[in-house]
């Protein structure tokens, strides 16, 4: 349901004041279509790998902060096969990155199922580049860069080396595509517009978040938004401030505030979308509970939004959508390990979405199996008609 063009700004989606999203201004759209591609962290140095995880250390002393799970091979096990995924003709490499956080797209009413947006894209590492500054640059999370590239060395990839950047996604399924929608194990918030109308058009934007960690996790709910600060100061929670290696009551803004220079209140507990201090978490399992977002793309969302906008905080590692007749599935990691089985989960997904005559059974086991965060065609041959999707062609908007 999506190929499309990127449009070259975002001026015509949010007026600088910020209260609503207004329709993209059809002349601003570009015939090219853009794309980045995901990467994994990567440091020039054991030095400087010692260095992340001092200011890692650093950030959950300072109580928004938790730590990353270690995952610890087991000796002797066996590494099984990976194929080839069917994730289509991938673009040349190119040396170039393009943040896109704007698109639109058809939104589908309750019987149909969602598009397939934007495009993938291919980038070549550059000495000295590492995941995390690279996944900044393009308006992506961490984790999806890396999961999107599982053979790239997240620490230290060699100049040179071919990225995928994952700029294709499908639509998640919230109760209501109005105001803000954050897909936990997607690691993304979506915002749309108020006065979506389903089964049209429409603008859409997107960022990468961090969530809560396994042991503080982001609740899976509705909510409005209570209030908004710039500037916040921290009243550190009594849960937080008993962990703090330096406790401190009362945390005023600046650059040892976690919560950056913009908060947005929710209407429950002290959940709140704010900004950070470390940039680098973004993308990660790091908060506990809220959602942070990175300097740049708080500070765009926080004038949109005021008292009483709505959102949904979802939770959708498998996600399916159709583009061309052809479907496809988008499968994350079950961060909160939610389901006892994904597999089973992503079957029941298909037969919700009446897909099941048209799902390749094997090609389904792989995309789940392997979990790139990426579309894949999962598309079975002798059912593939050819006929395109209600949906058509989306567009894709570069950002800033």
């Amino acid at each position: 349901m999506t190929s499309g063009n990127f449009v070259t700004g975002l001026h015509g989606l949010v007026r600088p004041s910020g209260r609503k999203f207004r329709h993209l201004d059809a002349t601003s759209v570009a015939p090219q279509l853009l794309s980045l591609p995901p990467m994994r962290l990567s440091t020039k140095s054991r030095g400087l790998t010692c260095f992340v995880s001092c200011v890692v250390a650093a950030a959950v002393a300072a109580g928004c902060v938790a730590p990353k799970k270690r995952v610890i091979a087991k000796k002797g096990a066996a590494t099984p096969a990976v194929a080839a995924p069917m994730t289509g003709e991938l673009p040349p490499a190119t040396d170039k990155i393009t943040k896109i956080t704007a698109f639109t797209a058809y939104v589908p009413r309750e019987s149909e199922v969602p598009g397939v947006v934007g495009k993938l894209g291919r980038y070549r590492v550059a000495a000295g580049q590492n995941l995390l500054d690279i996944a900044r640059e393009g308006g992506l999370g961490f984790r999806e860069l890396r999961d999107a590239n599982p053979k790239i060395d997240e620490w230290e990839p060699k100049a040179g080396v071919e990225l995928t950047l994952p700029t294709r996604r499908i639509l998640p399924r919230p109760n209501r595509y109005e105001g803000l929608v954050i897909n936990i194990p997607e690691f993304r918030l979506y915002l749309f517009p108020l006065d979506t109308k389903l089964g049209e058009r429409e603008p859409i934007m997107t960022w990468p978040v961090g969530i809560g960690a396994e042991y503080a996790q982001s609740p899976v709910t509705a909510f409005h938004v209570k209030s908004k600060d710039e500037k916040p100061v921290w009243v550190v929670p009594d849960s937080i401030y008993r962990k703090m290696e330096d406790p401190k009551r009362v945390v005023p803004p600046g650059p040892d505030n976690p919560l950056g220079d913009y908060r947005i209140r929710l209407d429950f507990d002290l959940y709140a979308i704010h900004g950070t201090n470390d940039p680098w978490t973004v993308g990660r399992l790091t908060t506990h509970g809220c959602v942070r977002l990175y300097p740049e793309d708080i500070e765009y969302l926080y004038p949109i939004v005021d008292r009483g906008y709505p959102g949904e905080f979802v939770y959708q590692p498998v996600k399916i959508g159709e583009r061309k007749g052809r479907v496809f599935v988008e499968v994350h990691q079950d961060v909160y390990q939610m389901f006892q089985d994904l597999q089973a989960h992503a079957r029941t997904v298909v037969a919700q979405a009446k897909l099941d005559e048209r799902v390749d059974p094997d090609r389904l086991f792989l995309a789940v199996k392997q979990q790139l965060g990426i579309p894949i065609d999962v598309t079975r041959e002798s059912a593939h008609t050819g006929a395109p999707s209600a949906a058509g062609d989306d567009q894709v908007a570069a950002g800033e």
